[in-house]
């Protein structure tokens, strides 16, 4: 799955088109991501503690977004930014491999 979201991620950042109001929004994205991988981190323990898989592997897939949402936030930050609407393309298909799961 990891390639899968690699090559995914890819495709999106190179048709990727440059905004200049993009950045602001990086920073939030950034803020959220981080948020959303710690959140999974506490759901993944927790779930490794109890023996509960579903809260376990909800926590990992918490993780993927966040870090898809901390990728999305640098773009937007380097060079420019990047169009937000594939920006929330990509967030929302962090939400899709999360509800996978």
């Amino acid at each position: 799955m990891n390639k899968a979201m690699t090559l995914a991620s890819a495709a999106m950042f190179g048709v990727a088109l440059l905004s200049a109001g993009a950045q602001a929004q990086g920073t939030m994205d950034k803020i959220q991501g981080t948020a959303k991988e710690l959140q999974g981190a506490a759901k993944d323990a927790v779930g490794k503690a109890t023996g509960d898989t579903k809260t376990e592997w909800s926590g990992k897939a918490d993780k993927v977004e966040g870090a898809a949402q901390n990728a999305v936030g640098d773009v937007k930050n380097a060079g420019g930014g990047i169009n937000a609407k594939l920006a929330s393309l990509f967030t929302r298909f962090g939400d899709f491999v999360k509800s996978i799961f």
